[in-house]
């Protein structure tokens, strides 16, 4: 069992650019357990329709949970009214927060952070691989792409959450390859057979299965998806499994066994 969301408002403490359109957004932490690898949250910052403002929360993957200090991060990239709202936010603002949703690495793979892994991130979906990066004990390496080099997130900010990173852009720019961010994880299962941690886009998702497969390892994917309630209720996020049954990813996921979600149904 997990604990119970709540909704609360909680105060900005900063927001920080980490690259073109991509900034870090830092909170003072309600209670609960943040700290579990793929968990999400529903932020709002902007007032109820019909004033011209998104109807719905906006979910994201918790980026970074240091209990200590109480501080959490959620890495943002701005594509609409919502994010946009998010952006101008101002440390002693507040924001409304819904969470912790879902279950992350820890239901899947208790002992994750003695688990040798692969880290892929396509694009935003590098957001949960901090908080998982924070808690490794064993070898990680990180590969992470974008379609655009001038999307890529801050070098030396990468540099710091994963010292030992692949970067790879679709169109060869900026600090990364050129190509695909399966082509340099393929070569690396071939030197070394790991178990692999994605998040990033549908197709990137799907196409990481077969590869699992492939090489008889375990694939954890912390699958994006639109939740409209949250709660388990709407069933908005309902994905099938290859065995027929269905999962609700705002509460038997974000994070799921990627070789049993079957990626060609919707």
């Amino acid at each position: 069992m997990t604990d119970a969301p709540t909704i609360t408002q909680a105060p900005v403490l900063a927001l920080t650019w980490r690259g073109q359109n991509l900034f870090q957004l830092t909170i003072l932490a309600p209670p609960g357990d943040w700290g579990d690898p793929g968990r999400l949250a529903k932020l709002r910052a902007w007032g109820q329709p019909p004033a011209g403002q998104p109807l719905l929360d906006r979910p994201f993957s918790v980026h970074r949970y240091r209990p200590g200090a109480r501080e959490l991060d959620f890495l943002i990239r701005v594509v609409g009214p919502g994010t946009q709202a998010l952006a101008q936010l101002r440390p002693g603002q507040t924001l409304q927060i819904t969470g912790p949703l879902g279950q992350g690495l820890r239901r899947l793979q208790p002992d994750f952070p003695q688990t040798p892994l692969y880290l892929v991130a396509g694009g935003v979906g590098l957001a949960p691989q901090a908080n998982l990066l924070d808690q490794l004990q064993a070898p990680a390496h990180l590969f992470y792409g974008e379609r655009r080099g001038q999307a890529l997130i801050d070098h030396d900010y990468l540099a710091g959450l994963a010292p030992n990173f692949t970067a790879i852009s679709e169109d060869g720019l900026g600090y990364g390859q050129k190509g695909q961010v399966t082509e340099p994880l393929l070569a690396a299962l071939n030197q070394e057979r790991r178990a692999i941690f994605a998040c990033g886009p549908p197709g990137l998702l799907t196409a990481l299965a077969p590869v699992a497969r492939t090489y008889k390892v375990p694939y954890w994917a912390s699958v994006e998806a639109f939740l409209a309630c949250g709660l388990g209720v709407c069933l908005s996020c309902s994905r099938a499994l290859t065995d027929g049954s269905r999962i609700r990813l705002c509460q038997d996921g974000p994070v799921v066994d990627g070789l049993t979600l079957d990626w060609g149904k919707p």
